[in-house]
């Protein structure tokens, strides 16, 4: 009987000719991004090479076999993304929807259900996961961590009780000249966001340099290489405030730098505005304020063996004592404070010091563990089966030899 087009498609789907070559491509991406990651850092190599769909490869005079010196060219390559989704898809068919489900393949494809349930957790953590810092001195509490890499415009009223923050993600950007943002309720005024800078220093305009952005009250921005740790780069751009009504004054320009200490203010219609550039704030649910902090050192140096901290998680309902070391994070409502680094580093001996926690918000956190205890128990099945029909083989043998 013939098969119909869909089941042929479902099984070259689920063929061991396409995770051969799906697993032959992520090894490739791996090699590849391995070594691109000492020049442009794991950040950017991260995002380029396991985190796209498509990507093109530049080949140059460093690799051994191009023969001539200022030679170079680029070969397509399917990102992470794209094999890790194929991948998946061939999982799923080729061991599980097509799998004959019998006695001895039992154990098989509960193997097949944990590996599906672990790429289920790369997926989701890829897709609705965020991950930042959280930097406290002894006595200080906070709510919110600070992305290590997303930056934002905020744009919020001064002078009032409660700050009510309008937010700009720097990701709308992205591939625009310029980006306009509508007036809205609360905000009186219209900007456009312009000449967008990933890696800058704002310095005051002089007669030995161009600026990069338009020259406002005697500064502007100089443009910079990106460095490989993205952490380090400081974006900046031009921004223009246009009030909604012209009787409210005139249109008003400024430039925004990441490294910039205090907020752009300004007034419009009898009410003060600011607004800054800076990294993402993502809320927690609960606030952290640090107790105690504690670093031992290696006998004879200064050099931190270990290091912990002791911190009060409050909430509305209640509050905890919780000591967070560095293989003991806190672990709370889909949130996992590490204990991660300490300063200052040039500290004297007895002089207060801070603790850094990075923080991360992943709803699969504990899936890879339960997938790998689904893959446990459908290998202990296989085992269990495999060795008891070994068992019976040998004894068949045996009483076979003795007659």
């Amino acid at each position: 009987m013939k098969k119909s087009i869909w089941l042929n498609t479902l099984e070259r789907m689920g063929s061991q000719k396409v995770a051969t070559v799906m697993m032959t491509l992520l090894l490739i991406l791996t090699y590849l991004g391995t070594l691109e990651q000492a020049e442009h850092g794991l950040y950017r190599v991260q995002q380029t090479y396991f985190e796209s769909w498509f990507l093109f490869h530049q080949f140059d005079s460093d690799w051994w076999f191009i023969p001539f010196e200022g030679w170079s060219f680029s070969i397509p390559l399917p990102g992470g993304l794209t094999c890790m989704i194929i991948f998946t898809i061939n999982l799923l068919v080729g061991g599980i929807l097509l799998l004959r489900l019998r006695k001895r393949t039992f154990g098989i494809f509960i193997i097949h259900v944990g590996i599906a349930l672990m790429m289920s957790a790369g997926l989701v953590k890829l897709k609705a996961s965020d991950e930042g810092y959280l930097q406290l001195w002894e006595s200080q509490e906070a709510a919110e961590y600070i992305s290590h890499h997303e930056w934002e415009v905020a744009v919020f009223e001064t002078g009032k009780t409660s700050v009510d923050e309008h937010l700009v993600r720097m990701k709308r950007l992205a591939g625009n000249s310029e980006l306009v943002i509508e007036p809205i309720a609360g905000l009186p005024f219209q900007l456009k966001l312009s000449g967008a800078l990933p890696n800058c220093r704002a310095l005051p305009v002089g007669p030995n340099w161009t600026p990069d952005s338009p020259a406002i009250d005697g500064w502007g921005l100089l443009k910079r290489p990106e460095v490989a740790e993205n952490e380090q780069n400081l974006p900046g751009l031009t921004i223009d405030m246009i009030p909604s009504d012209s009787e409210d004054g005139p249109t008003q320009q400024a430039l925004l730098w990441g490294g910039q200490n205090y907020p752009w203010t300004f007034e419009v219609a009898d009410k003060s505005f600011s607004i800054a550039l800076r990294k993402i704030r993502h809320s927690m649910p609960f606030s952290i304020r640090l107790d105690n902090f504690e670093k031992v050192d290696h006998p004879g140096i200064s050099v931190a063996k270990e290091y912990r901290s002791d911190v009060t998680q409050r909430s509305e309902a209640s509050q905890r004592k919780v000591r967070i070391e560095m293989n003991d994070p806190l672990r709370d409502q889909g949130l996992i404070l590490f204990q991660s680094s300490w300063g200052p580093s040039n500290a004297a001996p007895g002089a207060e010091l801070y603790s850094v926690f990075s923080v991360v918000r992943n709803p699969s956190d504990q899936w890879p563990l339960y997938s790998c205890i689904v893959i446990a128990i459908g290998m202990a099945i296989t085992f269990v089966q495999k060795f008891l029909g070994y068992s019976k083989k040998q004894a068949k043998q045996h009483k076979e030899i003795s007659q």
